[in-house]
C-alpha cells in the first residue's frame, strides 16, 4: 500500500540516514580541523629582536637655561642626564658609583679629596675633559644665586687643579656624604666659559644635533661616549611643553612616547592597548608630624599609639592605589642603607587602646576622647590635623586617620589651608600635628629634620629633641667609611622606631609610562628613570 513502510524497510532506511550523518559530521570536523590546522599555520609569532634604528619623543618643561648646572626643571635635568655626566652617580640602591671619577680618598684621615679622573673621556664635540672643567663646574655652581647643587658646595671649603687628571677638594669638615657632594653634572669650560647658556656639549650617551628654541631639541648618539654599550634608538625628539598639567594631554594625544609621572593613578594610561608602566620607588616620603611643644606628644606610649592606631595599608589601598610602600621609617627600602626589617607596626586597635590605657589615659567625662591628669593639669587627646587642600589624596587620608584615631579615644579636627599657609604655619611652629611630605635626599642625611641644633634656624618644625638620636645622627653624618655608615644606620633605624619621632606613612612610588613600541630593558629607579636607555629599542614593525 502506498504510504505503509514495512519494519525491516524502516530500520534499514534508519540506518542509511544515520550512516550518512556520521558521514556528514566527520566531513565537517574534518573541515574544521584542516581549518584551524591552517589558521595555525597562517600564525607566526616572532619575538622582537634589539635593532638600532627608530626614534622615540620625550616631552621637557622649557627649561630657564639649558646649562644644567643652572637649570631648576626636574623634567630637563632627567633629561640633560643623557647628555651630561657627573665625577660619581647614584647607582639603583642610592649607592655612590664612579662615573668620570676613575677613583678617590682623603689625605691621611683629612678632610681633604684627592680625586683622580678618568684619562681617556671626550666631550662630544672632540676636546679632551680634564680637570679644569671639574673646576669651571665648581665656579660655575659657587657663582650662581640660585642652582639647585647650591647645596653640593656648602661644606666645600676650597679645591684646585693638581693636574689634567686630579683635582683637591677641601672639605670644611670630615662627613659621610662628602662623595655625594659630586654628584652634580660637570660642563665642559671651553663651550660655556663665553655662554653660559650655550647649546648643551657633554660627554653622555647622546648629544645635540639640533635645538630650536622653546620648542625642540633632537638627540642622537655620542660617538665619544665611553661607557657601557650603544644604544639602538637612533633619535630622541624632546618636546619642550610650557605647561606641566599638559604633558598627560600631549601623552594621551600620542605626541609624547612616554611620561614619568607620580601621579598616583598611572594605571588609567596602562587600559590603553598600546601602553605599558614602570613602576619604581622614589624618594618621596609621607609622614605626620608631630609639634613637640605639645607635652601629649612628647609621651612615646601615645605616639606608638597613632602609628598602630591608623590603617597605613587601607589608606594606601584606597588612596593611593597601592602605588607605595608602608614604613616605620625615613629610609627607603630600596636603598643599601635600609636595614630589611620588616613593619615594626602594623594596624591593631586593640594594641593602641591597651597603649593609652597603660599610659594612664581614660575617659573621665565620657565624651568619648581619653584624658588623664600630669601634676594637677589635665591632658586631652585633642588635636588639630593640618593639611594643605590642593592635595586631593591628603585630604581623604586625613579623614581616615582622624576615624582611625577617634576609635581609640582621640579627638580630631581637621583644618584644610592652602599649600603657602601650610607653610607658615610650619615656619611658624603654629601647628599641632601636619600631614605632610618630604622629598627625600638621595644623600639620606636626616640630620636636618631630626637633629635638635636644628630646631632654632633648622628644619626642625616637629622641635624633636633627643640626645640619643643627636648622637646617632652625628654619627651617620660623620661615618669614615660605607661599613661604618651602614651600621650606623642600622642602630638609627632600630633607635627610629622606638622612639618614633614622626608617624611614618609611606614611600610613594612613581610609573615610567612608555608606549609599547618602546622594547627592551626598561628599568628606571628613584635615582635615574632613564638608566636602562641604552638598552631601549623600537622594533622595526613599530616604527
Amino acid at each position: 500500500m502506498i504510504g505503509v513502510i514495512k519494519d525491516g524497510e524502516h530500520m534499514m532506511k534508519n540506518k542509511k540516514i544515520l550512516l550518512a550523518l556520521i558521514l556528514l559530521l566527520s566531513f565537517v570536523m574534518m573541515s574544521c580541523t584542516k581549518a584551524i590546522e591552517q589558521d595555525k599555520a597562517d600564525i607566526v609569532i616572532e619575538n622582537e629582536k634589539p635593532v638600532e634604528g627608530g626614534a622615540i619623543n620625550i616631552g621637557s618643561v622649557e627649561p630657564g637655561s639649558l646649562n644644567p648646572l643652572l637649570n631648576n626643571s626636574k623634567s630637563y635635568s632627567e633629561i640633560s642626564g643623557l647628555i651630561f655626566q657627573s665625577l660619581v652617580e647614584y647607582d639603583k640602591n642610592l649607592r655612590i658609583t664612579p662615573v668620570l671619577a676613575q677613583s678617590w680618598g682623603f689625605d691621611n684621615g683629612s678632610s681633604k679629596l684627592v680625586v683622580k679622573l678618568k684619562n681617556n673621556v671626550l666631550w662630544s664635540d672632540g676636546e679632551s675633559f680634564t680637570a679644569g672643567d671639574v673646576k669651571f663646574s665648581l665656579d660655575t655652581i659657587k657663582a650662581s644665586k640660585d642652582s639647585i647643587y647650591k647645596n653640593n658646595i656648602e661644606h666645600i671649603y676650597s679645591y684646585k687643579v693638581k693636574d689634567n687628571e686630579t683635582i683637591e677638594i677641601v672639605f670644611d669638615q670630615p662627613f659621610a656624604a662628602a662623595i655625594d657632594m659630586l654628584s652634580f653634572p660637570i660642563i665642559p669650560q671651553h663651550i660655556y666659559k663665553s655662554n653660559l647658556d650655550a647649546v648643551p656639549v657633554g660627554t653622555g650617551i647622546f648629544k645635540v644635533s639640533e635645538y630650536n628654541k622653546f620648542k625642540s631639541m633632537e638627540l642622537i648618539y655620542n660617538d665619544k661616549w665611553n661607557g657601557e654599550g650603544k644604544p639602538y634608538i637612533e633619535k630622541i625628539k624632546v618636546t619642550f611643553i610650557n605647561d606641566i598639567e599638559a604633558f598627560s594631554t600631549a601623552f594621551q594625544f600620542k605626541e609624547l612616547d612616554l611620561l614619568n609621572t607620580t601621579s598616583y593613578d598611572w594605571e588609567k594610561y596602562s587600559e590603553k592597548k598600546d601602553v605599558n608602566a614602570y613602576k619604581y620607588s622614589t624618594m618621596y616620603y609621607d609622614f605626620i608630624g608631630l609639634n613637640y611643644n605639645n607635652p601629649v606628644f612628647q609621651d612615646k606610649a601615645v605616639r606608638k599609639a597613632m602609628i598602630q592606631g591608623i590603617n597605613r595599608r587601607l589608606i594606601l589601598s584606597k588612596y593611593l592605589l597601592g602605588n607605595a610602600v608602608v614604613t616605620d621609617v625615613p629610609i627607603n627600602p630600596i636603598s643599601w642603607l635600609n636595614d630589611g626589617e620588616n613593619l615594626m607596626y602594623g594596624y591593631s586597635r586593640s594594641e593602641a587602646e591597651n597603649l593609652l590605657k597603660t599610659a594612664g589615659f581614660a575617659d573621665s567625662n565620657n565624651d568619648g576622647v581619653l584624658d588623664r591628669e600630669v601634676g594637677g593639669i589635665k591632658q586631652e587627646l585633642k588635636f588639630t590635623l593640618l593639611t594643605n587642600n590642593e592635595n586631593d589624596f591628603r585630604k581623604k587620608a586625613a579623614e581616615d586617620i582622624k576615624k582611625n584615631l577617634e576609635e581609640i579615644g582621640f579627638g580630631i579636627e581637621i583644618k584644610l589651608v592652602a599649600f603657602a599657609d601650610l607653610k607658615a604655619a610650619i615656619d611658624s611652629k603654629a601647628f599641632d600635628a601636619v600631614l605632610t611630605g618630604y622629598n627625600l635626599s638621595n644623600t639620606q642625611d636626616l640630620s636636618f629634620a631630626f637633629h635638635s641644633t636644628q630646631i632654632e634656624n633648622g628644619n626642625n618644625f616637629m622641635s624633636y629633641s633627643n640626645t640619643d638620636m643627636d648622637n646617632l645622627l652625628y654619627q651617620a653624618y660623620t661615618a669614615p667609611d660605607d661599613n661604618r655608615r651602614k651600621e650606623v644606620y642600622k642602630r638609627l633605624q632600630q633607635s627610629f622606631r622606638e622612639e618614633i619621632p614622626c608617624i611614618s606613612l609611606f614611600f610613594r612610588d612613581a610609573a615610567l609610562v612608555v608606549r609599547s613600541k618602546i622594547q627592551g630593558e626598561i628599568k628606571p629607579d628613584a635615582a635615574n628613570p632613564y638608566r636602562s636607555i641604552y638598552q631601549w629599542f623600537v622594533p622595526e614593525s613599530k616604527r
